[in-house]
């Protein structure tokens, strides 16, 4: 009888080391596959955050092609003056502006239904030519149409310095 004892020990180990096993890869396929890149891009971003930063990455970088590509055919801007812009005066509005650098801070992005609501303060250094004060409050609507999200509205506030 010890006998049997031994090989059902012997199984119950080897049952327990096959499950850790395959625990184990499952969490490492997970942890390599899951959560945010670390670089993204237009193709593997997983979230509005990640489309706004993209956005005014674009902007920077003077990429008006995944500008345009990312504004809604619909889209509606307003800036920190309160002046209304379509999507090609938004796009000639920024490409006026010299945006070196920006910040994006207390960043909250909001499901509104199908769509996501991103509201954060944006810091632009100061520069004499430019659509916006150096920090102000955006509020935008990404949709998700068809594969990818679109910016469909942009509003600017400016920040009252007391």
């Amino acid at each position: 009888m010890p006998r049997f004892a031994e090989t059902d020990n012997r199984r119950a180990v080897s049952s327990w080391s096959f499950v850790s096993f395959v625990v184990g890869l499952g969490l490492l396929i997970a942890g390599c596959t899951g959560g945010e890149p670390r670089h993204p891009t237009w193709n593997n971003s997983t979230g509005a955050e990640q489309h706004e930063r993209l956005m005014w990455k674009a902007i920077q970088d003077k990429d008006w092609v995944n500008v345009e590509r990312r504004l809604s055919p619909t889209f509606v801007g307003v800036n920190a003056d309160g002046r209304i812009f379509d999507r090609a005066g938004w796009l000639e509005l920024w490409k006026s502006a010299q945006v070196t650098e920006f910040s994006l801070g207390e960043l909250q992005v909001q499901p509104e239904g199908p769509d996501m609501k991103v509201t954060y303060i944006l810091s632009l250094p100061a520069s004499g030519k430019g659509p916006a004060p150096p920090s102000q409050r955006v509020v935008s609507v990404w949709q998700q149409l068809k594969t990818r999200w679109l910016l469909s509205a942009t509003s600017i506030t400016p920040i009252q310095n007391n």
